[in-house]
């Protein structure tokens, strides 16, 4: 029997008004969100799993640096975009809108050669999940992270 996915997740932005995060992850967001014709990307989070193959390329592969959820949030809906980042480049895994709550999962992804993927049934928990405590993506309303 397969083991329930865990995971846990880590908003990336900060500030109220003009949200900043990490310089290298909000550009990627921002180049997402311009690539899927969002007005901009006013939510990002990163997804660790505990199982710390999930989403990582095979051994002498392109390594994959980590699972993001990006996207917009408005007033009554949200587009919300599971994909996986890797330095210059990107693996979209689904996408999906609130609140109908659909979900679209891509085929770049189910033929993506990694460790393991997160299956149909995984990926839609990690959306409801998300959905059901959007709080988890909104951004941190304290100040700038020091560290960066």
């Amino acid at each position: 029997m397969k083991n329930k996915i865990s995971y846990s997740i880590e908003t990336l932005l900060f500030g109220i008004e003009n949200p900043k995060g990490a310089i290298e992850q909000v550009l990627f967001a921002n180049k997402m969100a311009e690539h899927e014709g969002m007005p901009h990307c006013n939510r990002l989070a990163k997804l660790t799993f505990t199982d710390l193959t999930v989403n990582r390329a095979l051994p002498g592969a392109v390594p994959l640096d980590e699972t993001l959820i990006l996207g917009y949030e408005g007033w009554s809906d949200s587009t919300l975009h599971l994909c996986i980042r890797s330095g210059r480049s990107a693996c979209k895994i689904a996408t999906g809108s609130f609140p109908n709550r659909e979900i679209e999962i891509y085929d770049d992804y189910r033929h993506a050669i990694l460790l393991r993927k997160l299956s149909d049934k995984d990926i839609k928990e990690i959306f409801n999940h998300v959905w059901d405590n959007m709080e988890l993506i909104q951004p941190n309303p304290n100040p700038i992270r020091e560290d960066w």
